[in-house]
């Protein structure tokens, strides 16, 4: 069974004997994971749980491709996290919600910028759009995360 302390051995040991640069960022961003988990006073159910996830992720496996399999893993554990225990990592919500802002903003100021004048007015109204839509969904991701660091799911 691994928990995470021997996960975080793990990953440390990988890190040590890895020189490039793109691996040691998988690895550090897992570490950091992990030992924000280890900080949030876990209660017992939720560590056999977490536990339990990292023993299926099956970590211990020798890969050719170390990085890609690490950061799938690394996704694939803060999925877990996110749909079990609505944890989510800094700036979660703002950048998710930037770009469903910019999608609608741009969706909007199309269709303003369209009814406006078909040459000049679609290319204005696309970049104001599009400018709008995601200072509009960054303001309400940063509320969303400020709700979520009150409530204690930040990692």
């Amino acid at each position: 069974m691994m928990n995470i302390n021997k996960t975080s051995e793990l990953l440390n040991t990988l890190l040590s004997q890895t020189n490039k640069k793109s691996e040691k960022k998988v690895y550090n961003c897992f570490i950091r994971t992990l030992s924000s988990l280890n900080n949030k006073g876990l209660t017992g159910e939720q560590s056999q749980l977490i536990e339990e996830k990292l023993s299926s992720l099956n970590l211990n496996t020798v890969t050719e491709n170390r990085k890609k399999f690490y950061k799938q893993k690394l996704s694939e554990f803060k999925a877990f996290l996110k749909n079990e225990f609505s944890f989510t990592s800094e700036k979660y919500y703002t950048e998710i919600w930037m770009v469903y802002g910019m999608i609608f903003g741009t969706g909007f100021g199309i269709s303003i910028g369209t009814a406006i004048g078909a040459g000049l007015g679609t290319s204005i109204g696309l970049s104001i759009g599009t400018a709008v839509g995601m200072v509009i969904g960054m303001v309400y991701g940063a509320r969303k995360d400020a709700e979520a660091k009150r409530l204690g799911r930040v990692l």
